[in-house]
């Protein structure tokens, strides 16, 4: 019984390891995304061309930032309590756990609520990006537009007339493409890409909310393999405080 006690407390050891591993790679992901949208200048680009506040996308830099430091230190607190076996410390990281969770848990009904005013947004903003021409953005802007007009089968953001000459990305092949229409002897993307912007946003949404779902049963993992740690040092009676 001993050996068989001391194996799956060390197994509860590994996984709390491994869980807070992740965790660290996740938050050095975050800050990683925040610091690049802060440095980036062409991140920006598509909110200077709206006259959208760049503080707005700023400031979700700063959250990432500050979610993946606040993560890694998480990660941290649990490596030291798994490896010193320290109670204390331990009921910290569960502690930590638990307030994320309740964030992000909150976070997801923020967005259920007001996910018909998001969607407004982004519409708003692209009517407003709609007012320049394609050859007014930058060659990353350019590309990002080509992407979306092929992916999208689109042409033009709130109207197919929006940008004068049309780029090569509005041209479709009538004879095999859907949404395609002949003019003036070319063919183009006869609807613009306003809508399947909003579309596909709205479909992506399902995916986040499943990356949601997994990170808060990983985080639930994380605290339950913290409260077995505790509870297996306190029966022992080997605390190392």
């Amino acid at each position: 019984m001993g050996c068989c006690a001391d194996f799956s407390f060390k197994c509860m050891k590994i996984a709390l390891f491994v869980f807070n591993l992740i965790f660290l790679l996740l938050g050095l992901a975050l800050v990683g995304v925040g610091i690049w949208v802060m440095v980036e200048s062409n991140a920006a680009n598509a909110f200077t061309l709206t006259d959208t506040d760049t503080m707005t996308l700023y400031a979700g830099a700063i959250v990432l930032i500050v979610g993946g430091v606040i993560t890694v230190i998480v990660s941290v607190l649990g490596v030291v309590g798994a490896w010193k076996e320290h109670q204390i410390i331990l009921g910290v990281f569960f502690t930590c756990l638990l307030v994320l969770l309740c964030m992000e848990i909150a976070i997801g009904v923020y967005y259920v609520v007001q996910k018909d005013q998001f969607y407004d947004t982004v519409g708003d903003a692209i009517d407003a990006l709609s007012t320049a021409n394609y050859s007014d953005f930058d060659t990353a802007t350019q590309t990002l537009l080509d992407t979306i007009q092929k992916n999208l089968q689109c042409c033009g953001l709130n109207s197919t007339k929006n940008f004068s000459p049309k780029p090569a990305s509005c041209s479709c092949d009538v004879d095999t493409d859907d949404n395609c229409c002949e003019l003036d002897a070319l063919s183009w993307w006869d609807r613009p890409c306003k809508r399947p912007i909003i579309l596909w946003m709205q479909e992506q949404s399902g995916i986040i909310a499943g990356v949601g779902i997994g990170f808060g049963l990983v985080m639930v993992f994380g605290m339950t393999m913290s409260c077995c740690l505790c509870q297996k040092k306190r029966k022992t009676g080997n605390n190392a405080v």
